[in-house]
């Protein structure tokens, strides 16, 4: 009788594992790898959407990296367009639609609604913040300004108000950022529930935050309105 081959690929006690590149190395992308876990369990527990995308887990030791960015490309794409939207919104928040409304409504009634809105965008992120338990732009965060070669002009602003103390930083943060920076960084990385005192020292963030923005804007626009009347005037 003869016997019966067995096709190589139906048994693989005995495969020798293909050695891994430099670039699939498991210690280079262990702090990726760490950090987009949480990321995703975070989402998958939240019911923030209406639509669940389809699970994603981070990249195993045994996978090569590179790999899994191609297998995952779409979702790393999605990840990083929405830290990219938050930063258009902010800056259309404070510079647009904040001179718009005061310019509407006038510095009080203005100033008092944009306070509102404020209070509840950076409320939202904030709570958003906490469940997601990635502490990306809180203390760990500024503090790599101190290894910037060449700090632009609010890094040194910033990095002035750490070395002045607690309370030059809260005013630097309220200012140049906005309450939820502020608050997080005060958390110092902390994930454990938002606190009392978390909340107070929100809520003096955000009415000294837009008593800046308030002013400034309606500064911003009593000089384009003068400048637009000088213009048109014959």
């Amino acid at each position: 009788m003869i016997p019966r081959q067995v096709s190589p690929m139906s048994h693989n006690h005995h495969a020798i594992p293909r050695p891994r590149g430099p670039e699939e190395d498991p210690r280079k992308i262990q702090d990726l790898q760490h950090v987009l876990a949480r990321y995703f369990a975070w989402q998958d527990a939240t019911h923030l959407t209406s639509i669940r995308l389809s699970p994603m887990s981070a990249p195993s030791e045994s996978a090569g990296f590179p790999s899994w960015v191609r297998r995952h490309c779409r979702r790393l794409t999605a990840i990083g367009i929405g830290h990219a939207l938050y930063a258009v919104f902010n800056w259309f928040f404070d510079n647009v639609l904040y001179a718009w409304v005061i310019y509407r409504l006038g510095l009080m009634a203005g100033g008092a609604v944009m306070t509102f809105l404020s209070l509840l965008q950076c409320g939202a992120t904030l709570v958003t913040y906490d469940r997601m338990r990635i502490d990306w732009v809180g203390s760990g965060a500024l503090a790599e300004l101190e290894r910037v070669s060449d700090p632009a002009w609010w890094q040194r602003i910033i990095l002035w108000a750490q070395r002045q103390g607690s309370g030059a930083i809260f005013l630097v943060l309220s200012i140049l950022q906005d309450a939820f920076i502020t608050t997080a960084y005060f958390r110092r990385g902390r994930f454990d529930g938002l606190r009392a005192s978390d909340w107070r020292l929100f809520l003096a963030s955000v009415l000294v935050s837009n008593f800046y923005w308030t002013l400034r804007s309606g500064a911003v626009v009593t000089v384009l309105v003068s400048a637009w009347n000088g213009l048109s005037s014959p």
